[in-house]
């Protein structure tokens, strides 16, 4: 059985896609990185759940349950995901991650900003209904409470119902706790103290959830190495902070990406060393690596991968994150 304090990566990433390209990906366990057997994406180590159930959400202006988590039925939206996770997770014994991935809103209500501030609005107008003649201020607060109350609902229900029907594993949901540092608001490494309010009282989060999930995807643009490396870092330091709110320290595996979000380039060596140590190197309990179907749809892809994993992948995880100095490993196909 494996050690407490080992660090663990897990690869999460669909390349049985490639099977038929030819690319066997089921070789990564050799050399450390933990996988789901015969390459499954989701299978016998960790399941990633994409949207399961059926959260409230509006989706290009069509209102899915309710739209809004005040308006929706959290009944009917269990029993989808009860279904979800059974044919997901067909195992009662399964002990890996379990990771739920909902990002239509976030249940912090002055967090959905930009693209999610239709959540707001939304919620604002229903107050502005029920009280008409209030003044803006009292709509919003009022707004923000039932928002809260109901998202916050949605979030503790299908946590304790993904625990109830799979107890091995350790349940969290992608990307908490959310730290938003170097963003558009706030370009410092850590934190903003807003979001650490913010996640000191997202109580689902750590009183239910059983592991973190912070996500550290890089951008190239508008950074260099080391600010890439300190965004990992304080991510991770945060998700540490939550960890030991719980009833039982949870564990925390930040999620990273082999790809740059804006330019869908491969990480440079440093980034993905970082990517895959950063965690390690400030107490948290490993990493998983992600990948979207899109980066393996193609036979060019899974051999641009396969060829990343093998000169960039490969020598750090059997270097442990040490220093390398080689060669080769800058001669990998850095810009697709």
């Amino acid at each position: 059985n494996a050690m407490k304090n080992e660090y663990s990566i897990y690869w999460n990433v669909p390349t049985f896609q490639c099977h038929r390209h030819g690319f066997n990906f089921s070789n990564l366990i050799n050399y450390g990185i933990i996988q789901n057997k015969g390459d499954k994406f989701q299978g016998d180590r960790i399941v990633l759940l994409y949207d399961p159930g059926l959260y409230p959400a509006i989706i290009n202006g069509v209102y899915r349950n309710g739209g809004v988590p005040q308006e929706g039925n959290l009944d009917e939206h269990l029993t989808l995901f009860k279904r979800d996770l059974k044919k997901a997770i067909p195992d009662p014994d399964f002990e890996g991650f379990g990771i739920i991935d909902f990002e239509r809103w976030r249940p912090i209500f002055r967090q959905n900003w930009a693209s999610l501030d239709i959540y707001r609005e939304k919620s604002k107008e229903i107050e502005a209904k029920k009280f008409p003649g209030l003044n803006s201020s009292t709509i919003e607060r009022k707004a923000t409470y039932s928002f809260e109350k109901c998202a916050s609902s949605f979030m503790v229900k299908t946590l304790s119902l993904a625990k109830t029907l799979r107890p091995k594993a350790k349940w969290g949901y992608y990307a908490y706790p959310n730290c938003f540092n170097f963003s558009p608001t706030n370009f410092k490494k850590e934190c903003a103290k807003g979001v650490i309010k913010d996640n000191n009282r997202s109580t689902w989060m750590y009183k239910t959830g059983t592991a973190l999930f912070p996500s550290v995807y890089l951008h190239k643009k508008s950074f260099n190495e080391g600010k890439r490396a300190k965004l990992i870092k304080y991510r991770v330091l945060e998700g540490l902070r939550v960890a030991k709110m719980g009833p039982s320290k949870l564990e925390v595996l930040p999620y990273a990406y082999f790809k740059y979000k804006d330019t869908a380039g491969f990480l440079s060596q440093e980034d993905m060393k970082n990517s895959l140590f950063k965690s390690k190197e400030v107490g948290g309990d490993g990493v998983i690596i992600w990948g979207s179907s899109k980066d393996v749809d193609t036979h060019k892809k899974c051999y641009q991968l396969n060829d990343y994993v093998e000169k960039v992948i490969r020598p750090l995880v059997e270097a442990d994150g040490s220093d390398i100095d080689c060669d080769n490993l800058n001669q990998h196909p850095n810009e697709v």
